[in-house]
């Protein structure tokens, strides 16, 4: 029943992003700035990872097991979220990059729904909103777990 739910919420999140996208005509210079964006948080994500993995934090983090899965330890799952998002960042950003090679000059039509042209350019663009959405959403989960983790482990320092 809760993956029924999951995939209820994606499919319902999925259609919505792509009626929002295919009926108003996004400005792509937007994607272009969620490129940037992403590409600083990739970065960010690359700085934070080795600078924990230099740091007494990451013992901390190494000797405390996860609430969540015992098999794993507090730093397996930091580093699965920083793992799962930066997987997300570069697949925003190559979709973005490909919508960008993509000539929007030859635009075939697919089809049509309700007097709505529906192109392959609309259904990228969708995918690229839907993605970005996602970075963002895994962007604020991960520096908020990271900033859990960090006052955790300050504790344990006393």
């Amino acid at each position: 029943m809760k993956t029924l739910k999951i995939i209820l919420k994606i499919f319902t999140s999925v259609f919505a992003i792509s009626f929002f996208t295919i009926s108003f005509n996004l400005n792509m210079k937007a994607f272009e700035v969620v490129a940037n964006f992403l590409s600083i948080t990739t970065g960010f994500s690359i700085t934070a990872l080795s600078i924990i993995a230099t740091s007494p934090f990451s013992k901390n983090l190494y000797n405390q097991e996860s609430s969540k899965d015992n098999s794993k330890t507090l730093l397996h799952e930091l580093v699965d979220k920083f793992k799962t998002s930066m997987i997300l960042f570069i697949t925003t950003i190559c979709l973005i990059v490909l919508l960008n090679l993509y000539p929007e000059k030859y635009i075939p039509t697919m089809f049509k729904v309700c007097e709505t042209e529906i192109t392959t350019m609309a259904i990228l663009k969708s995918f690229v909103l839907y993605f970005s959405i996602l970075s963002l959403i895994s962007f604020v989960i991960l520096f908020n777990t990271f900033s859990k983790f960090v006052i955790k482990s300050g504790k344990l320092i006393k």
